[in-house]
């Protein structure tokens, strides 16, 4: 099958990174008891801290424009490159899918040489200029942590896997996508899949690494 990933905070280890790089630079945590959930609300506040405002940027991307680097740098996220490269001995096809910004879309290549992950394709779009990941591949499945990209693929029949390590969406009501808490859930949720060969199961109640997925037809 034919499965497209995305690079921050499932493969590469964005907010880690982040968070790494500010107490270098200002001396404390910038994001305490962060939960593990890069789209929180403790990580949007994070992106108007007032320590980058007091040093003169208008808000983080203003910060990390200037540290672009930190993709190229960042590690992998735990279990991921084992988990790509085991998708791929077992015959898919993977696609990175990311949203930067131009200017730092460099950095998707440098990082992806220093890790070396074994993607066939690489796509990269803007999302802050409307684009959404869905419009770019035809890929059967996605592997993200954005709930609106997972509901993107939902929504047009294809299968959407949200790599959730935080359980921060696990009790939410989010049809036909399914939780993955880590990379060895990511492998059960595409190997099911592989082996029923279908894309919308109506089988039972299925727990995939310790998280529960149902689909609509099943409630």
């Amino acid at each position: 099958m034919h499965i497209a990933v995305d690079q921050d905070d499932v493969c590469l280890d964005f907010i880690g990174r982040i968070r790494e790089c500010f107490r270098k630079e200002f001396g404390y945590e910038g994001i305490p008891n962060y939960s593990g959930n890069p789209w929180s609300q403790e990580v949007v506040e994070f992106t108007k801290h007032p320590a980058l405002l007091a040093a003169g940027y208008r808000d983080w991307w203003d910060w990390i424009r200037e540290r672009d680097w930190l993709w190229g740098t960042a590690d992998a996220v735990d279990g991921a490159l084992g988990g790509l490269r085991t998708l791929r001995n077992r015959g898919h096809y993977l696609e990175l899918i990311t949203s930067k910004p131009r200017w730092a879309e460099p950095q998707v290549f440098r990082w992806l040489e220093k890790w070396r992950p074994p993607f066939q394709q690489v796509t990269i779009i803007n999302s802050q200029n409307g684009d959404r990941k869905i419009d770019y591949t035809r890929a059967d499945i996605v592997i993200d942590d954005k709930i609106q990209t997972c509901q993107d693929f939902a929504d047009a029949g294809r299968m959407a896997v949200l790599f959730d390590p935080s359980l921060t969406h696990v009790d939410k009501d989010l049809p036909h996508i399914y939780y993955a808490a880590s990379w060895a859930s990511v492998l059960e949720v595409i190997d099911e899949a592989a082996q029923v060969k279908v894309i919308r199961s109506t089988h039972s109640w299925k727990t995939l690494g310790g998280i529960t997925s149902r689909t609509k037809d099943e409630r």
